[in-house]
Order: structure tokens, then sequence, then C-alpha cells
């Protein structure tokens, strides 16, 4: 026997082993539970007529009813001094013995709150033991002749298929009598109300019936390729629909795993790349439209990644540029699909997207994205921004229509809107120059920085915090001129000028936030005292690079090149003692103390530079003007302080 006939063997067996097994323990836990929500149900319906028994009677005379508890309630209740209710105790079968109990006593004028509370400890105390002897002889040894039927049966088929007793044909028509036989049994379950199990026993016929079609074609050459691919795609359709049908997940993953490990199981020497395509889309589309109907965990997840692996694993080994189009057309067509569900659900569907769905919804996008850039990488590369702006604007576009449809459903609206202001994000970067891409970003983040704080949406200004930090990060790691550059004019030059713009807008938003801080919460509230700061100390290095490299810069024209280099410090020098300036007088005529500390800050490091650069590489006369300008200053402030404070 081939190792191929055997796999298959095994995986029938053990199909039929833990199926049997998995409902025995299954119906031992139903049982149980059946049997108590019954019993509960009877004494609710006795309580209830209880109450209404008691409500309605005349309040000088006592209630009398018999009430139905077990032999354990002399041992719970206590009997105080009062008008007796008779209680008898009724035998629900021959294990339960009915005695009498008198010393349960409730007062005419009882109040129904206390009445109430009484009767749920009998009801408490009322907990039938389980049949275990009943269940026992009449479920347990009953499955377990079927398994062990089922293991005689599968070691006289093996037997007989090593005897060579059963032919091809034969073989593959027990693999599927079987499978029938157990889809049959699972529909009789399921009229009988046995959901579970019922969906447990299809879900081995179809696994049966779909590895007996595939024994046919792939080990005995019973059918053509083309004939078995046909009976695995109605198997996986049939499939489907019953998981519908059944409200069974379990089915419907069975039919998903199935699709998926068609392509896989029927490869050929050619790549019939349209029939590829074509299948995996008709099998999306069957999950997509049960998933609108049912919403299943993990087999959407399931359907889509494997379609996905399955594409990527294509393209890695049969790709050619002339079937671009079959390949950019089946994403386009996964990625509505699974769009078009998730609006589905929004607008006919009562409960939130979770998160698996808010995670498929996210990844959609990346994915299709990611292979729209592949495909076009070579030949259309001028497209690809484009394209991340196209996906963003359908992304607002489904935005706008959740807020429409399920406005409550927060989770998703803001993932909506994630999603699109990532692709502009990511189509700054693609489309710009690479000097304007922090810009982009930081006006990206004020947009939503603004519009979170007119909304008073904690979600878009955190987006807008973190594409602020994204801005400011490329501008300190990759946008700085921190090398000698060729003669330039300050400020307005394709390097400074985007990066200042950059810290403008910072410190722009910061101003903004001013009249919304009694709204915001401490943790905002920093972090725009920090933005301030971050902003502030951005403007003062970019301007003191411009100023050194202006200076550095002449000397390439020719000349001492030392004395650019004396006259770039002594301007550092001023410039340091200039900007400090501005910043206390903003400070005190916005009576902003962060813009006095900063000030003071930098004159302290303005001294420093003075004493330990200054000294040793400044010319006498540039180093006598430094002490000078810089002295002249720190007394006008001290001035200043000792007026206004």
């Amino acid at each position: 026997m081939r190792s191929e006939e055997l796999l298959i063997i095994l995986l029938v067996g053990g199909v039929l082993l833990v199926m049997p097994l998995a409902a025995l323990i299954l119906s031992i836990t139903a049982l149980v539970k059946m049997r108590r929500i019954e019993d509960l149900s009877k004494r609710i319906i006795g309580i209830e007529n209880y109450l209404r028994r008691l409500a309605n009677a005349p309040p000088e005379t006592a209630v009398h009813r018999p009430v139905e508890v077990n032999s354990t309630l002399q041992e719970t209740v206590s009997s105080p001094p009062a008008q007796a209710i008779p209680v008898v105790v009724t035998a629900r079968s021959a294990e339960t013995v009915s005695q009498p109990v008198d010393s349960v006593q409730i007062p005419s004028m009882a109040p129904a709150a206390a009445v109430q509370e009484r009767v749920r400890s009998i009801a408490a105390a009322c907990e039938p033991p389980v049949g275990w002897e009943t269940f026992i002889g009449q479920k347990a040894f009953g499955w377990l002749a079927v398994i062990l039927f089922l293991f005689s049966a599968t070691f006289f088929l093996r037997y007989a298929y090593q005897n060579n007793w059963i032919g091809p044909v034969g073989r593959v028509a027990i693999g599927e009598l079987a499978g029938v036989a157990l889809i049959v049994g699972g529909v009789r379950y399921l009229i009988g109300g046995w959901r579970r199990f019922s969906s447990m026993l299809m879900s081995a016929g179809i696994v049966v019936i779909y590895l007996s079609t595939y024994t046919a074609f792939a080990f005995y050459q019973l059918l053509p390729q083309s004939h078995a691919g046909a009976f695995l795609a109605l198997i996986i359709l049939e499939s489907m629909v019953a998981a519908v049908y059944c409200r069974s997940a379990i089915i419907g993953m069975v039919a998903v795993v199935g699709g998926l490990m068609t392509p896989v199981l029927m490869q050929s020497d050619h790549d019939t790349y349209t029939s590829f395509f074509m299948y995996l889309a008709t099998l999306n589309f069957g999950v997509v439209v049960a998933l609108c109907l049912r919403r299943w965990v993990a087999v959407g997840t399931v359907a889509f990644s494997g379609t996905q692996w399955l594409f990527w694993m294509w393209y890695q080994g049969n790709y050619h540029p002339e079937k671009f189009a079959w390949a950019l057309g089946f994403q386009a067509v996964l990625f509505a699909l699974y769009l078009a569900q998730t609006l589905i659900v929004a607008r006919y569907h009562v409960l939130p997207a979770s998160r698996e769905e808010l995670a498929r919804f996210v990844v959609n996008a990346v994915m299709a994205f990611a292979a729209f850039r592949t495909l076009t990488i070579e030949d259309y590369s001028l497209w690809i921004g484009t394209a991340a702006l196209v996906v963003a604007i359908i992304y607002a576009i489904a935005g706008r229509l959740i807020l429409r449809w399920r406005p409550s459903d927060h989770r998703l609206l803001l993932t909506s809107l994630a999603v699109a202001t990532g692709f502009v994000a990511w189509a700054i970067p693609i489309q710009a120059d690479v000097r304007w891409v922090a810009l982009g970003w930081m006006c990206m983040s004020l947009t939503l920085w603004l519009f979170g704080l007119r909304v008073a949406s904690v979600s878009l200004r955190l987006m807008a915090m973190v594409l602020a930090c994204l801005a400011v990060g490329r501008v300190l790691m990759f946008d700085l001129p921190l090398y000698v550059r060729d003669p330039f004019i300050p400020v307005f030059n394709r390097i400074a000028f985007p990066s200042l713009l950059v810290s403008a807008l910072l410190l722009a938003g910061v101003w903004k936030s001013d009249r919304y801080l009694p709204r915001l919460r401490r943790e905002e509230c920093l972090g725009i005292g920090v933005a301030g700061v971050v902003g502030t100390s951005l403007l003062w290095l970019i301007l003191s690079l411009e100023c050194h490299g202006y200076f550095v810069s002449q000397s390439m024209y020719g000349g001492d090149v030392e004395l650019w280099r004396w006259r770039a410090q002594l301007a550092l020098t001023v410039f340091w003692t200039i900007f400090a300036i501005v910043l206390m007088l903003a400070g005190f005529r916005l009576d902003r103390s962060r813009l006095r500390w900063l000030s003071m800050v930098l004159f302290g490091v303005t001294v420093i530079k003075l004493f330990v650069v200054d000294m040793a590489n400044v010319q006498q006369i540039y180093r006598i003007v430094a002490f000078f300008i810089l002295a002249m200053v720190l007394g006008l402030v001290a001035r200043a302080y000792q007026r206004f404070k």
C-alpha cells in the first residue's frame, strides 16, 4: 500500500474516531445543563404562581399553598412561631422521597421582597442530583458501541485494502457513501434540535467526501483533473450553503479550508492563472455572502489570509508581466469584496464591529496597496502615490457612510479615518520631494489636531500627535543641514525653509490649543507643553545652523577661511542672544513661564559658549564685542525682571 493511500485511510479513520468522542463529551455536558434548565424553569413557574396567589390573598388570612422542595429543606429552613404553612415535598422521580415539612411559616403581612428572598433560597436549595446511572446506561454505552464499531470497520477496511479485496472504485465509493451517511445523520440530528452534534457530523461527512473525491483523481486516476476540480468546487459551494442554513461556523470553516486546499492539491504542469483567480474570487464571494448573513469568528480571516497566501505563492513562481491585468484585477476584486462586507454589516447588523473585523478592515487595505505597489513598481511607479490617495479617499467615504449608518460604532469609524489618514501620510513620501515629507506630515497633524479639538475626539488628537512626532523625527534625522554647503540664501532655500515651516506649524498648534486647555486631560496638557518646547528648540536649531552655515559657505568664494569661521562663531553668539531676548519678551508679553525659562537656559548656553569656544577661537576685537553685547543684554534682562516681577 502506498503512503498516500495509508494517509487517506488514517485521516478518514481519525475523523470517524474523533467526532464521536467529541460528540460524547458535548452530549454529557448538554444533558446535564438541559436537566438543570428544565428543573429551574419548572421551579420558576411554581414560584410565579405562588407569588401571584400570595399577592391576591386577603391580608387577614395566611396563605396556604404547597411548595415543592426536596427532603433537604428541613436542614436549611428555620421555623419562627407564626401561622404555619403546610409544605408538601413532591417526588420528581423514584429517587426523591416525599415528606411533609411543617417548619416553613410566612406571616400574612410579610413584605413581597422578603417573600421573594425566601423563595430564592428555597429554589437554590433544591438542586436535584444527576441520574448518572441512567445516562451511562442509555447514552454512554451506546456511543461506546458506535466507537467500537467504527474501529472494527476501519480495521476491516484496512485489511481489505491491503489484500486487494476492494478495488479503487469500491474504495472511493465506500468513502463517498460514508460521507453521505454522516451528512444525512447530521441533518436528522439538526431536525431533532441537536445543532452542535449535527454540525460535527456534517463537517465530518464533508471532509470524507472531499478526501474521497480527491483520492479518485490523485491516487486512482478515476477522474480527470477538470472534472475533479468541478466536483470539489461544487462540494465547497454546497458546504457553504449548508453552513449558512445550519448556522454553523464549523461547517463554514471546513468549507473554507477545503476551498483553499483545492488549488494546492490540483496543481498542473501549466499555469492556468485565469481559472485560479476566478476560483478564488468565487470562493471569497461565497465567504463574504456568508459573513454578511452570519458574523462567524475566524472564518473570514482564514479565507482572506489563505487567499493572500495562495496569491503570493503564485506570484513567486508564476508571475509574468503579461499576467499583470489578471493579477491586479483579482486583488481589486478581493479588496472590494471585503470592504463591501464591512459596510454591509455596518448597515444592517446591530452589534458593533469586533476586533477581528477591525483588523481585517485595516489589513485588507494594506494588502491591496502592497499588491498594487509590487505589481506596478517597474512600469507604473508614478501612479503609486495616486493609488495611495485613492485608497485614502475610499476609506474616507467609508467613514462617512459608517457615520451615517452606525454613528454608535466609534471604533469602526475611527479605524476608517485612521486608515485614510495613514494612506495620505503614506502618499506624501512616495509622491513628494524628500525635503517636503515632514512638512506634509505636520500639515496633516495640525489639521487632525484642530479638528480633534473642535469635535472633542481623543483618537483624532492621538493620531495628530503620532504624525507630529514622525514629522519632527524626520527633520532631526534626515533634513538638518549638518554639512558644509555651497553659498546659499539664508532661510529661503530648499533645505531650511520646509523644516522651518514644520516648527512654525507645531508652534501654531500649541498656540491654537490655549482656548481648549480646560477641556483637555492632564496628559494632553503636558504634551502641549512638550510640543511648545520642542517647536521652539527646533526653530532655534535650524536658524543656528543657517546662521553658522552661511558664513562658512562664504569662505568657498576665496579669502581667509579662518576669518570667516571666526565671523560665523560671533554671528552665532549674537543670534543666540537675540533669540533669547525674543523669548524673554514673548514670555513677559504672553505670561508664559516656559518661554522665560527657555530664554534663561539659552542665555546660560550663550555665556558658556562665550567662555569655552569664543575665548579660544575668536579674534580679540570680536571677543570684546561679544562680551560687551552679552553683558548689556543680561543687564537689561535683570532690570526687566526687577520691574515686572
